[in-house]
């Protein structure tokens, strides 16, 4: 028997977007602040974008997890 195939429900499709285009946001900031920055502010600034971005990341890696589990029990 083949199994069929559900679509992901919209809630985690959305969630996944979303929490893609803060990661992408994220990459902005950082590229904005400047890869050699000049003051003791735009190194704080970067770090705390990148602290951002990893637990951003973190969230993503998780979600997408979570709807690949979902997936795999509808097609049970």
């Amino acid at each position: 028997m083949v199994a069929r195939r559900r679509a992901l429900p919209a809630r985690f499709k959305i969630q996944i977007s979303s929490l893609e285009a803060e990661v992408a946001f994220c990459n902005a900031l950082i590229t904005f602040a400047g890869q050699i920055p000049e003051t003791v502010y735009q190194r704080a600034e970067i770090r705390v974008y990148r602290t951002l971005e990893r637990s951003l990341r973190e969230r993503l890696e998780a979600a997408r997890r979570e709807a690949r589990e979902r997936v795999e029990k509808l097609r049970a």
